[in-house]
């Protein structure tokens, strides 16, 4: 074995790509080879390009140490996911037999169980797009009920409330364009009664007045946070 390596060490040694290098760098590169590091190193750079591919679509800045770590997990998930499913194609373009049936189906199961593995990372990593579509959808629901709110709080705020100075009923409210000019509104109530009869008062209220008292006839009917 030393001397098939160190013949196959001599012929490599001679290609054109090496004969810039020095024999120390050579060595290097030799010993890298014949333990493997150069694969680990290529296998790393996989790992890399994976993270980069999310990194376009997914924000993975702010990842926590333990985050970082289910990551790199799931790009090598990835990765054998994509050499077991290019090692299943291989094997189908020989055709079946018994034999590739029972290995396929050993690899079919790998896949599966990785596909489930992958799916939960990317639950944990709250990276999926089904779930960071979710929060967009989410985000927009609660921007929308949070300006349905404003919008109604404004309308409380800005309405002018108008109350039966005789039974004190809400009879209406209202808003005009410019509460400070001389703006007259006449009212009838026709609440009923306990006595089975109705009110009947008729007023007239003043905008520029409604103004004055805060937008009510009835201050002490209103509610602070609507005056």
């Amino acid at each position: 074995m030393p001397r098939l390596q160190a013949s196959s060490k001599k012929r490599i040694r001679s290609l054109r790509q090496y004969a810039n290098m020095t024999d120390s760098e050579f060595d290097e590169l030799w010993e890298e080879k014949i333990t493997g590091v150069e694969g680990i190193q290529e296998f790393e750079n996989r790992i890399q390009r994976k993270i980069d591919t999310f990194a376009k679509d997914y924000d993975l800045e702010d990842l926590k140490a333990n985050d970082k770590l289910t990551l790199r997990a799931l790009a090598q998930a990835y990765i054998t996911l994509e050499d077991l499913e290019n090692y299943s194609y291989r094997e189908r373009l020989g055709g079946i037999s018994e034999d590739k049936i029972l290995s396929m189906e050993k690899v079919n199961n790998m896949m599966a169980t990785l596909r489930k593995d992958i799916s939960n990372m990317q639950n944990d990593l709250k990276i999926t797009r089904r779930i960071r579509k979710g929060d967009k959808e989410e985000s927009v629901i609660n921007y929308i009920e949070d300006l349905k709110i404003k919008a109604k709080k404004f309308y409380e705020q800005k309405m002018s409330y108008v109350f039966c100075p005789k039974c004190n009923m809400l009879l209406g409210t209202f808003w005009v364009l410019y509460p400070e000019g001389k703006n007259k509104i006449t009212l009838t109530c026709n609440r009923k009664l306990q006595t089975g009869e109705k009110c009947g008062h008729t007023f007239t209220v003043n905008t520029k007045e409604l103004l004055e008292r805060r937008g009510t006839n009835k201050p002490e009917l209103v509610p602070e946070n609507l005056l």
